[in-house]
Formats: structure tokens, C-alpha cells, sequence
């Protein structure tokens, strides 16, 4: 009797570990499936999305309304590192390399360090992008009169050619450890159990994630804040003189909170990355394929809101400016006109030709 209650006793405990086992990963696997299915809706709908509004947003820049600013010349920039950033990420996708039949970044290890460098490139220089607008801002409101002297053509793009310089010097040491393995371009690729090689990756994602986002976050953060201050004390100021606010003053809070939008989503949309690549190396794995599935899916929630930051500029501007509404509905209207009046044209030069 004691051998029998015994088997049921174990049986008892089998059944209610393995069901407990069940229970602990079946919504993970759940969920995996159903970010895999987002993705197949989100990753197409983002890259049309971003790669048309990021394009709009050159051809207004380009316009005679905003061609003299030197700040457009940040926006275009801005948007093109956003556009290669939106185009590179289906590279990344499994659904991807099995719809094409292949990984193309793992051709060859230049063709995987090459992808790798072209990707953070792209998505350092939109940070630091995003760093000279809130910088051009900040010397707009706190030194006016010294604005047009300061920020010029000649001084944004000197800025841009030092910061591209710079990552793409960078990102060429880093691209020591991409590396095609198993068939994967992985961009981790060190040996783990040499104390060496694990300092000097540390030591190069520690610089790259400092460039990408940890940096411009603090510069972010404190020129923001100090802008809004400055523009709390220039209200107030206004106010305690006229009940009039003047229509400069209203134009610069418009795009005041352009900047702050677009910042507001950087911060909150680009930080999780920074966090993915942190807890990949301390827990001594690859950031993007590892196989376990809390990781795996933390990785994909991470990569959607990434790629999300790169299609939100254009809406945020139509959202804060006016001017920049009022330019893209003239652009576009003048582009139905055209078609419209060709095709109005177009019958009677046939009817001339057939008379």
C-alpha cells in the first residue's frame, strides 16, 4: 500500500509540474506569434508610411518658404538618416530572409559589416540630428540677437559633416566584432569567456550606445528644459507689458513644440534599445538571435518601437506647424492643378490631331 501511494503521489506531482510548465510558457510563445503577426502589418505599413512622409518632409524643406532656414537643412538631413533607418530594418526580420530565401547581410562578413555600419550610421546621425535642432533652438531663445550670426548654412553643415565623421570612424573600429556566423550577421561576435575581449566589446557598446542615445538624451533633456523656462519668462514678460502676444513669439512656441515632440518621442522610443543591447551583454548573449522567448520577445517590442521613431516626424510636424500644413496642401494642390490641367488638355489636342 505504501510503494502504490507512493507512484500516486509522484504521478500527482508530475501532472502538476508539467502543467505548470505549460502554463508558465504558453503566453510567451502566444505572444511571440502575435508580434510575428504584427510585424507582417507594422513593418510594411511603416516603411511606406515613413519613406513618404520622410520624403514630403524634403520637398517641403526644399520649398522657396523654408529653403532659407538653416534648420531645413537639419530636417532633410533627418530625414534621410530616418529613411535608410525605416529601409535597413526588414533586413533584420526572419519573415524577410525567408520571403527573399536568403539573408543577403550574411553573404559575406564585408557585406554583414557594411549593413551593420550603414544601420548605426543612419540612427546615430538622426540622434544627433535631432541634438542640432534642439541646439539651434536653444540659441534662438536665449541669444536672438546673436541667432542669425551663430546659426548659419556654413555652421549646419559643418556640424553635420564633424558628426557623420565622427560615427563613421566610429562605427568602422566597432565593426570589428560583425560577423557572419551559423548563416546570421550577428553584430556581437567576441569570445565570451576571454576576459579581454569581453572589456573591449564592453568598451565599444558602452561608446556606441553613448553616441546613439545616452548622450543626446542628457542634451536633450536640459536644452528642452531650459528652453521652456526661457519661454515661460518671455511669456510672462509679454504679458505684464501688452494682453497682445505678438504673432513671432507665437510662430517660435509653434516650433518650440515641434522640438519638443519630436523629443518627447526619441526619449521614449529609443531608450528600450539602448536597454536591449545593455542586458544582451551582461547576460552574455547576442541582441538579435538569441532564442530563448522572454528575450526574443522583448527584443521584437523593442525593435517596433524603434522603427516607430523613425515614421512619427512627419506627422508631429503637420501636428505643431502650420507653416508647414500650409506649404505641403500648397505643393500638393499645385501638383492636382497640373494633372488636372493636362488632362483637360489632352482631348482637344487629340480632337486637333484626328481633324
Amino acid at each position: 500500500m505504501s510503494n502504490t501511494s507512493t507512484f500516486f503521489n509522484q504521478s500527482e506531482e508530475l501532472i502538476v509540474e508539467s502543467s505548470t510548465l505549460s502554463f508558465d510558457y504558453a503566453p510567451i510563445d502566444v505572444s511571440a506569434s502575435i508580434f510575428e503577426y504584427v510585424n507582417y502589418v507594422f513593418l510594411p505599413l511603416s516603411i511606406v508610411m515613413g519613406t513618404v512622409g520622410n520624403f514630403l518632409t524634403i520637398v517641403v524643406m526644399r520649398s522657396e518658404r523654408f529653403a532659407g532656414s538653416p534648420s531645413s537643412y537639419l530636417l532633410i538631413v533627418l530625414a534621410i538618416s530616418d529613411s535608410v533607418a525605416i529601409l535597413s530594418q526588414p533586413f533584420n526580420k526572419l519573415f524577410f530572409i525567408d520571403l527573399v530565401g536568403t539573408d543577403i547581410r550574411a553573404l559575406h562578413d564585408i557585406n554583414c559589416k557594411l549593413y551593420i555600419m550603414i544601420r548605426r550610421l543612419s540612427k546615430m546621425t538622426s540622434s544627433w540630428t535631432v541634438v542640432g535642432l534642439c541646439i539651434e533652438r536653444f540659441i534662438a531663445v536665449w541669444f536672438p540677437l546673436k541667432a542669425k550670426l551663430l546659426i548659419t548654412k556654413r555652421s549646419v553643415s559643418a556640424f553635420t559633416l564633424t558628426v557623420v565623421a565622427i560615427i563613421i570612424t566610429y562605427t568602422g573600429i566597432w565593426s570589428y566584432a560583425s560577423k557572419v556566423v551559423n548563416g546570421k550577421c550577428n553584430p556581437d561576435v567576441y569570445n565570451y569567456t576571454d576576459p579581454r575581449e569581453r572589456t573591449k566589446f564592453g568598451i565599444m557598446l558602452q561608446g556606441g550606445t553613448a553616441i546613439y542615445s545616452n548622450v543626446p538624451t542628457v542634451l536633450l533633456m536640459i536644452l528642452t528644459t531650459l528652453i521652456i523656462i526661457k519661454l515661460f519668462q518671455h511669456r510672462r514678460k509679454r504679458r505684464s507689458l501688452t494682453q497682445r502676444p505678438s504673432s513671432t513669439s507665437d510662430q517660435g512656441g509653434k516650433i518650440t513644440a515641434m522640438l519638443i515632440g519630436i523629443v518627447i518621442a526619441y526619449v521614449i522610443l529609443i531608450l528600450p534599445i539602448t536597454v536591449l543591447h545593455n542586458t544582451a551583454y551582461q547576460k552574455r548573449v547576442k541582441a538579435f538571435t538569441e532564442t530563448s522567448s522572454g528575450f526574443s520577445l522583448f527584443t521584437e517590442v523593442v525593435q517596433l518601437m524603434e522603427q516607430l521613431n523613425y515614421c512619427l516626424n512627419f506627422f508631429l510636424y503637420i501636428m505643431t506647424s502650420r507653416q508647414f500644413r500650409e506649404t505641403l496642401f500648397q505643393i500638393l494642390s499645385s501638383k492636382c492643378h497640373c494633372k488636372r490641367t493636362t488632362q483637360l488638355e489632352l482631348p482637344t489636342d487629340s480632337k486637333r490631331t484626328r481633324y
